[in-house]
Formats: structure tokens, C-alpha cells, sequence
């Protein structure tokens, strides 16, 4: 239903945009017919004086300073268009009469020439040492030639048509992709979150945590930052899910994930590895520098230590009951390893082996207790 009324939403956005720009388009030609087209010649006569006196403030503007050869440059590059033509008439030193007009300057006779139905401006030019007259003719354009406009001028609307259709579409395609490309990355983020999250306890999965852990691994090998891991397996849980249940089970599990959560710091990675099997993931928030310094692997240590220590008593400390008001109690046992010099060489599998291993010491040395990996201890 959202699609649809987006699909809506686009069509009605094209249909506007395509109409509006259609509207202006006619309306441009409606005036172009009615000011320009209808009786061409009155319009002409209308601004023949305002267009002559707008090119002799240009003329004159341009060749102030230009000497004759100037001037003829300036005439033989802009003194004719299809609207006008404009000539400039001086004498020389020996009272000669020359005209500069498109085809370059000529000598001309007084009886040759006639101002009267013409536009004429007395100019000065190269800083007012010669004296002359512009004389601007207005061309009277035939009806033919302002068709032959408005024909043109169709063709470019025409073009522009196309060219803006196509540009709203491409809007629109734009628009559709975008609203896909949002749904998918939606559906991609809810596929991965669900992937990497466990159903039961809300952690990461076992494949999750791992790809973690030797994402943390490569940063410790760049920076020499150091990362502890913990270990942490529900004692007896086998016992416990066959005096209660499977359901008590699930229970205790996603209590003792939630003991974890919330005794663990925001940066640190908490994953269910497996079964009854927990594993902490623990980066050093120091700067690189900072992080190498004795004391400073010495204090993130200890902090391992004490997280740990401090999950096994909330988790000790645990009251849970189960739906037939059975109350049950949980102990767990957990094994820590630290990586702290970046010069002994370790990977995801070895870093997971020194944990495990040394929570099973902890399960074959009485259970409910906590015990560290010997590299640990030479910090």
C-alpha cells in the first residue's frame, strides 16, 4: 500500500511539473505572437527611436578614444545586423567626405548623401579630435522573417519539451531508487542485526563475536592497543536443564546474558559462544601512546580482572524463578586471557584457546571461580 501510494505521489509530481512548464512555454509564445508577430512594421516604428538611441550610447561608449581605424574595426564587427545598419560619416583634413560602413570606408559626395529619413547623431571620436555623424538605419523586416522566427522558436520549445520531461523522469527514477535502495538497506541491516544477534539472549552469535574479536586483533597489531577476552561457562548447566526443564534453561541463560550486559562497559563486545558459553571482549579505551606504557597495561589488567570478578557475584547473586515459582541459583566459572605486547604474534583461534583453556581450569579446579591465563599474570 505505501508503494502504491508513492507510485501515486510521483505520477501526480510528474503530471504538475510537465503542465506548469507546458503553461509557460505557451504563454511565452502567446506574447511573442502578440507584441512581436501581430503588425510587425507598427512595432518597429514604435521603438525605432529608443533602439537608435541605445546603439549611438553604445557607439559612443565603445569608440570615445578609437581613431578612424578603430571605428571602421568596431562597424565592420557590429554595424549590421538583420536589424540595422549603422554608418559613420566624417571629413578629413582636406574637407573630404568618407563613410565607414560594413564594406570599410569610401569617399562619398555631399549630393550622395541623405539624412533626412534617417537617425543621425553628431559624434567625436579619438578624444575629440575628429568630429563626425552616426547614422543608424532601422531595417523594415518583413512578416516572412518574424515567421520564420516564431518557427524557430517552436523547434526550441519543442527541444526544451523533451528536455525537461526527460529531466523529471530521471527525477523520478532517482526518487523510486532511492525509496528501494532505503527499503533495502533497511532489510539488509534487520537481516545482518539478526545474523549477528542471538534470538535466545540478545548477544552476538558464536560467527558474529569471532569476526569481532579479529577485527579488535588487527587493531592491536596497528596500534599496540591491548584487549583482554573472557570466558565465562553456567556451572552444572546440564544438570539444571534436566532437574528443570529446557524452558528454566533459556531462562537462566538470558538472565545471566542480561547480568553481563549490564555489568560490561558500552565498548566492550559480549557474544553467546556457544551453548552455556559466554565470551567478553574487552578493548583498552587508552590512546595508542598511552596504552604501551607499563602501568597503563598494568591498570587495564586489573580492570579485567575486577569486571570479571564483579559479573561472577552478580551472577552468584542471582534469584531466579521460574514460572512454577521455583527459584533457582547459578554459579559460573570464567577463564581470562590479555594481549598486550604487539610483538608476540597472536590470532583469533590462539587468543580463544587461552581463555577456554584456563576456564577449564577454573571448572576442574572447584567451579564458581575465575582464573587467568599465566601470560596474564607476567603484566
Amino acid at each position: 500500500m505505501g508503494r502504491f501510494r508513492f507510485l501515486i505521489v510521483i505520477l501526480i509530481y510528474i503530471v504538475l511539473c510537465i503542465s506548469g512548464f507546458n503553461a509557460l512555454i505557451l504563454q511565452q509564445e502567446d506574447i511573442l505572437r502578440r507584441y512581436f508577430v501581430t503588425s510587425p512594421q507598427d512595432r518597429i516604428k514604435e521603438y525605432n527611436s529608443t533602439i537608435s538611441d541605445s546603439l549611438f550610447k553604445y557607439f559612443v561608449r565603445e569608440n570615445k578614444e578609437a581613431d578612424i581605424n578603430g571605428v571602421a574595426s568596431y562597424i565592420k564587427k557590429y554595424g549590421r545586423t538583420s536589424l540595422f545598419d549603422t554608418v559613420f560619416i566624417y571629413k578629413d583634413e582636406n574637407g573630404k567626405l568618407f563613410q565607414i560602413s560594413k564594406t570599410g570606408i569610401e569617399p562619398i559626395s555631399s549630393e550622395n548623401v541623405d539624412l533626412s529619413p534617417e537617425k543621425v547623431y553628431p559624434v567625436s571620436i579619438d578624444s575629440g579630435r575628429r568630429d563626425g555623424y552616426l547614422m543608424i538605419v532601422i531595417k523594415e523586416a518583413k512578416d516572412a522573417e518574424y515567421e520564420e522566427g516564431m518557427k524557430k522558436y517552436r523547434s526550441i520549445s519543442s527541444s526544451l519539451r523533451v528536455m525537461f520531461l526527460l529531466f523529471v523522469f530521471a527525477l523520478a527514477i532517482i526518487a523510486l531508487y532511492h525509496s528501494y535502495s532505503r527499503k533495502m538497506r533497511l532489510a539488509r541491516d534487520m537481516a545482518e542485526a539478526k545474523a549477528s544477534n542471538d534470538g535466545l539472549t540478545g548477544l552476538y552469535t558464536h560467527e558474529y563475536f569471532v569476526r569481532l574479536l579479529q577485527i579488535e586483533i588487527e587493531r592491536f597489531r596497528i596500534y599496540g592497543r591491548p584487549i583482554g577476552l573472557i570466558m565465562l561457562d553456567v556451572d552444572k548447566f546440564k544438570l539444571i536443564n534436566d532437574e528443570y526443564g529446557h524452558v528454566a534453561g533459556d531462562r537462566i541463560l538470558q538472565e545471566v546474558a542480561a547480568t553481563i550486559k549490564s555489568a560490561t562497559r558500552s565498548t566492550d563486545i559480549c557474544g553467546r559462544y556457544g551453548g552455556e558459553e559466554f565470551s567478553i571482549l574487552m578493548p583498552s579505551t587508552h590512546t595508542s601512546e598511552e596504552a604501551r606504557q607499563p602501568k597503563s597495561v598494568e591498570n587495564f589488567a586489573s580492570e579485567i580482572k575486577n569486571m570479571a570478578e564483579r559479573i561472577r557475584r552478580n551472577i552468584e547473586l542471582l534469584d531466579i524463578t521460574l514460572n512454577d515459582s521455583k527459584h533457582v541459583k547459578v554459579t559460573v566459572s570464567m577463564g581470562i586471557s590479555l594481549s598486550h605486547n604487539k610483538r608476540i604474534p597472536i590470532d583469533a583461534a590462539s587468543f580463544l584457546e587461552k581463555s577456554d583453556a584456563a576456564l577449564y581450569k577454573a571448572k576442574g579446579s572447584g567451579r564458581n571461580r575465575i582464573f587467568v591465563d599465566q601470560d596474564f599474570l607476567t603484566v
